[in-house]
This record gives C-alpha cells, sequence and structure tokens, in this order.
C-alpha cells in the first residue's frame, strides 16, 4: 500500500482517532502562528480539516484560506466537514504546489511535514510561494523522538516518517531564504517556524 492510500483509507475514522489526541493543543498552537485578519493562509496536509476553522476565526471574513492535502479522500471528508466555510480546497503535493510565487501570507503545516517525501523541495515550494515577510509553521502535536515512535508503530506505510534533525531543518529553510527561524521541541509539541526575507 503506498502512503496517498494509507492515508485514503484513514480518512473515514481519521477525526476520531485524531480529534481525541489532540483538541485541546490546537487551540494554543494556533495562538503560536499569530496569524492576523484579512490574511492568506495555505494550510498544508489539511486532513480532514482540524485547523481550519482556528485559521478562519483568526483571518476572518476578509482573509482567505486554501486547504491542500495529497489524499482526495481526506479533502473529500474536509469538503464535507467544511462545506459552509468558503475555504478553497487542493489535492496536490505539497513538493509541486499548484500556488503562484509571492502570494501567500502565512503557510501553516501540522501533523504533515514527517509525513512529506522530499522535504528539502518541500520546505522551498512552502517559501516560495510566501510573500516577503510572509511566515512558515512546521508543527506537529508530539515532539521528534514522541513521533518517531508513535509513527514506527502505525504502520509499514510510516514506520520511517521523521523529522528531520534541527541542524539540517534550519540549513533547509535558510536555502529557502527564510530566516528568524525557531525551533521548539518539547513532549506534545514540535514548532518550526522562519520568515521569508526576500
Amino acid at each position: 500500500m503506498s502512503k496517498r492510500e494509507f492515508f485514503d483509507r484513514h480518512a473515514a475514522c481519521w477525526d476520531e482517532q485524531y480529534n481525541h489526541n489532540v483538541a485541546s493543543q490546537i487551540e494554543e498552537l494556533v495562538q503560536r502562528f499569530d496569524l492576523q485578519p484579512g490574511k492568506t493562509v495555505l494550510d498544508v496536509g489539511c486532513g480532514t480539516g482540524v485547523l481550519l476553522p482556528h485559521l478562519l476565526k483568526k483571518v476572518k471574513d476578509k482573509g482567505l484560506l486554501f486547504a491542500l492535502d495529497f489524499s482526495w479522500s481526506m479533502i473529500i471528508k474536509a469538503k464535507k466537514n467544511k462545506a459552509k466555510m468558503g475555504i478553497h480546497f487542493i489535492n496536490a503535493q505539497v513538493e509541486a504546489l499548484p500556488i503562484k510565487d509571492h502570494t501567500i501570507d502565512y503557510v501553516t503545516c501540522l501533523d504533515t511535514f514527517a509525513h512529506v517525501s522530499d522535504q528539502k523541495k518541500a520546505v522551498g515550494e512552502m517559501s516560495r510561494a510566501l510573500k516577503k515577510g510572509g511566515q512558515l509553521f512546521i508543527a506537529h502535536t508530539l515532539g521528534k523522538k514522541e513521533l518517531a515512535e508513535y509513527h514506527r508503530l502505525a504502520g509499514v506505510e510510516v514506520e520511517h516518517d521523521t523529522i528531520p534533525e534541527d541542524d539540517k531543518l534550519r540549513e533547509m529553510m535558510k536555502n529557502a531564504d527564510l530566516r528568524d527561524i525557531e525551533i521548539i521541541d518539547q513532549p506534545n509539541l514540535y514548532l518550526a517556524s522562519g520568515r521569508k526575507f526576500r
């Protein structure tokens, strides 16, 4: 089974599994993003849409929200869950974003980055989409070691999915024109952020 097939298969029951574990963390995490009203946000790896209501609450009516996932089944579930919210859904891979250069104010990537096949290319693509001064937030609701152990037990399709070492991710982000890079790695939280400087 491919990784896409793995997530397609889990889409139907994803909310029950996922929301039970992380619902209490999401609101606090979005506060760390410090999103501003009226801005444009791209949520990479949106899954069934757990983050979307929180992002919309921040950018408000004048904001614009794109939600992207490589699993068509996840997109279908997200559309059904958030049908009345005016979100623009995209079925694509982060390594080849169908987004114009310098058009996004914030890119969020929650519980997704460890699953990305080409993480260097993904960082480059997310940065490419950002406006000058825009921000990238790569987050997981587990710390790096916790996440590696969780994926090891989750199935052969994701057992080797990990977050890069801090130095390697910093290098990826710097090479993608991101600065003000911060990495937090603690129990129940991994957050790497950077700002597009040109």
